[in-house]
């Protein structure tokens, strides 16, 4: 009887209590808000108590630069999926295993024997694209005997045969964002399609792609309508069929100009040596079969381009790109344990970094390089841990510092916080799932403080604006507050 009266007890007071409430495990200990400083606690309590939390919960931690102390803190430890913010670790680690000058080098070799083949030897780079492997073309003509057909063939050991991350959803198909991955990677592996009207109502749309290539296949089903029709074109991939068939529905009105739009690309590697294959042709060159092998030992090189880590990791937190950060955490694991570089690999390169520079990892699920897996978990105080981490290495914090977003001026942050205090002021990286908004960095206060910030915010139903919306609200209180 005393028990079930404690217990009732309990349930009035929590039934009577104004605070946000969540549901605790016996013995668990949780933390609200804290700050040192009063006027700014009640100024960001107030962004975070509005109609969005709950039901949503938000996780968030600043920390001075300058002085160590933490300004603010709203539930720092509790466990959140980062999104995108996962690339932070991705890019730390490699920035300090691997460092900046490290070059991802595409090869073209030639064996000249009696069955002539050209080996493209892939190094995971994310950003190869089609006039990159022009200029391989254009390099290694003078080294080729005329008259000759060659096999061109591909070389993919680098990584194993695992072209999705881990927990990746399946429908994600034919999103251009989450692309399959290959050590032989072009054009991000998507393609972009263009459509215009026919030049009559009720023609054929229009349909072609970027790069023109034999690799897929266009059914058009597609019609020019009137202007003051509606229209519903629709752009896709047979994914479901595992197939590079691109599909055209619906129309476009006869008003318009050009309807873009990129899909992802199956099996990229044979892209890949498909559009080599044709650009070999286009020069005059004779192609018998494609296929993929390794570089035989008799091959020389005769070609090469490469793009180096500084400027895979610029791209790929500016524009949060997924095939990079991907691509980087096998190349991680080629470094640390050999070919093939695997996703497991990578991920223990990485913990053994950030265990290295004092963050828990037993608090942490890496999943992926990317974020793009829902099985990631980290809290705010791990990034905020990482952020204040590498502003302490003077070696690596201005590239590190660079790679990031700047409020109103750059990357994914290019349109948030215009004309507020934050604008070309704060740096940030975004992270966006469904239900999911993070951003994470650095911003300095009008005293000329920098600061180290995490947000993650989860657990919403809808759009991520109004989530974006408050910490966009956050990064203006704070690169506008004097101590």
């Amino acid at each position: 009887m005393r028990l079930l009266a404690v217990t009732l007890a309990a349930l009035l007071l929590a039934g009577c209590s104004t605070a946000p409430r969540m549901a605790r495990l016996p013995g668990a200990r949780w933390e609200r808000t804290g700050s040192s400083f009063p006027a700014l606690q009640h100024d960001i309590d107030g962004l975070l108590a509005d109609s969005l939390f709950p039901p949503s919960n938000a996780s968030v931690k600043i920390v001075s630069l300058s002085t160590g102390e933490t300004l603010y803190e709203r539930e720092p430890r509790l466990a959140f999926t980062p999104a995108s913010n996962q690339k932070l670790f991705t890019a730390a680690a490699a920035l300090a295993v691997l460092q900046a000058a490290y070059p991802f080098v595409t090869r073209l070799f030639a064996d000249t024997s009696s069955v002539p083949t050209l080996f493209l030897q892939g190094s995971g780079d994310p950003l190869l694209t089609t006039r990159d492997l022009d200029s391989l073309v254009a390099a290694a003509l003078p080294s080729l005997p005329p008259g000759r057909t060659w096999v061109v063939a591909g070389d993919a050991r680098l990584f194993d045969d695992v072209d999705r991350g881990k927990g990746w959803a399946w429908d994600d198909e034919p999103d251009p964002t989450v692309p399959f991955l290959s050590p032989l990677s072009l054009n991000g592996n998507t393609i972009r399609v263009l459509v215009r009207p026919g030049r009559t109502v009720g023609d054929s749309v229009r349909v072609t792609t970027e790069p023109r290539t034999s690799f897929v296949h266009i059914e058009n089903a597609g019609r020019t309508l009137p202007d003051t029709s509606l229209p519903t074109l629709d752009i896709s991939r047979k994914w479901r069929e595992f197939s590079n068939t691109i599909t055209i529905t619906g129309g476009v009105g006869i008003g318009d100009t050009v309807i873009s739009t990129k899909l992802s690309i199956a099996q990229p590697a044979w892209y890949t040596l498909t559009v080599l294959r044709e650009a070999l042709e286009a020069s005059g060159v004779k192609i018998g079969r494609v296929m993929i092998d390794s570089v035989s030992a008799r091959a020389r090189e005769v070609a090469r381009c490469s793009h180096r880590l500084d400027s895979v990791l610029v791209y790929m937190d500016r524009t949060s790109d997924n095939l990079a950060a991907e691509n980087v955490l096998r190349t991680l694991a080629v470094h640390g344990q050999g070919a093939p570089g695997t996703a497991s690999g990578g991920i223990a390169v990485v913990r053994e970094f950030l265990a290295g520079i004092g963050i828990d990892t037993t608090k942490t699920v890496i999943a992926d390089g990317s974020g793009v897996s829902r099985y990631n978990l980290t809290n705010a105080e791990s990034i905020v841990d990482l952020l204040v981490a590498l502003s302490k290495r003077p070696d690596l914090f201005p590239l590190w510092r660079q790679t990031f977003p700047i409020a109103g001026v750059s990357g994914t942050l290019a349109r948030r916080m215009k004309n507020t205090p934050a604008a070309g002021n704060l740096r940030g990286k975004t992270g966006t799932l469904n239900g999911v908004s993070s951003l994470s960095g650095y911003v300095t206060t009008a005293d000329g403080d920098m600061l180290a910030y995490a947000v993650i915010m989860e657990q919403f139903p809808g759009s991520p604006q109004p989530y974006r919306r408050v910490q966009d609200l956050l990064g203006a209180l704070l690169a506008g507050w004097r101590r």
